[in-house]
């Protein structure tokens, strides 16, 4: 039983979740992308079928855990589709801004990592602080 549930909170992208479920489903997929990273180490190269199989799946339960969080608000889909836009812009933006000959190896490093995890980190914390619409329990078991 708790397994239907598990897979119906990261695999479907119907209903509504409230913030301690989208916490969980996070914590959750990220639980799973590092212990299937460990895991798939040797069975596929970093470029192959089953590497990209395995980061489509993470991405799905992605979008399914932030689709059903912002539908809580009472906000489209679609807005993951425009953060993810203006997200890929800023970044396609900074590789050419930024001069990677000014920083030393350790600022280059913690610029790259804020560069391209910060937006998304960001993302997630939003969408866990957020207070939703309060929709009933009954509406919120629907996921």
């Amino acid at each position: 039983m708790l397994s239907v549930v598990i897979l119906r909170l990261l695999l479907s992208p119907s209903g509504v979740i409230d913030r301690v479920a989208f916490t969980a489903g996070v914590v959750l997929l990220a639980a799973l992308a590092v212990g299937g990273h460990h895991a798939m180490q040797g069975w596929s190269g970093p470029y192959g079928l089953g590497s990209f199989a395995f980061a489509a799946a993470i991405a799905w339960s992605a979008i399914c855990l932030s689709r059903k969080r912002l539908h809580d608000f009472g906000w489209s889909g679609l807005v993951i589709p425009a953060f993810l836009g203006l997200y890929l812009l800023a970044v396609a933006i900074a590789i050419f801004v930024l001069d990677r000959g000014a920083l030393a190896s350790w600022q280059q490093a913690l610029a790259t990592f804020g560069l391209f995890s910060g937006p998304m980190v960001g993302w997630l914390i939003a969408l866990a602080i957020i207070p939703g619409n309060g929709l009933g329990s009954s509406a919120r078991m629907s996921w």
